[in-house]
C-alpha cells in the first residue's frame, strides 16, 4: 500500500525506504543540540484475511483417535498380547512404544521377536483396560 503525503512524496505504508547515514544526519539541520525531533504519522490497518481462500485443498478434521480405537477393537495388525488373569488384550508394540518410554525400552529392546505374549501378574483385567 502506498501513501501520498501532502508534500507530494510517495511513502510506503509499512516502511519508508530512504534512510540517513549517521554522518549525514549529524551534519544536517535535523539534529540540533544532540536531539533529533521526529514528526511522523502512524497508520493502523485493521483488517482480516479470509484464510479459507488461501488454501485450495480442504483439510478434513483429524480422526486418528477413532482409527486407533478401531485397531484396538478389531485387533488388526496386533503383534503382542497381554495376558491379565487369563483375559487377553491384543496390542501394537509401536503404539505402546510411542506412548510410553517404559514400554519402548521393554518392547523394543527387551522382548524377543518370537515373544508375543506378556503375562501381567497382580493386576485385575478391569484395571488393565
Amino acid at each position: 500500500m502506498l501513501y501520498l503525503d501532502v508534500d507530494g512524496f510517495i511513502y510506503r505504508f509499512v516502511g519508508y525506504k530512504r534512510f540517513y547515514r549517521r554522518a549525514v544526519l549529524e551534519t544536517s539541520d535535523f539534529l540540533k543540540d544532540d536531539c533529533l525531533k521526529i514528526d511522523c504519522t502512524v497508520g493502523v490497518v485493521v483488517s482480516t484475511t479470509d484464510c479459507s481462500r488461501l488454501h485450495s485443498i480442504q483439510v478434513p478434521d483429524s480422526d486418528i483417535g477413532s482409527h486407533f480405537g478401531m485397531l484396538l477393537e478389531n485387533q488388526e495388525g496386533s503383534d503382542i498380547v497381554f495376558n491379565v488373569a487369563g483375559e487377553k488384550f491384543h496390542a501394537h508394540k509401536l503404539v505402546l512404544a510411542a506412548r510410553s518410554p517404559v514400554f519402548r525400552d521393554e518392547l523394543m529392546d527387551g522382548v524377543e521377536e518370537d515373544e508375543c505374549e506378556v503375562v501381567v501378574k497382580d493386576l485385575e483385567p478391569k484395571v488393565f483396560k
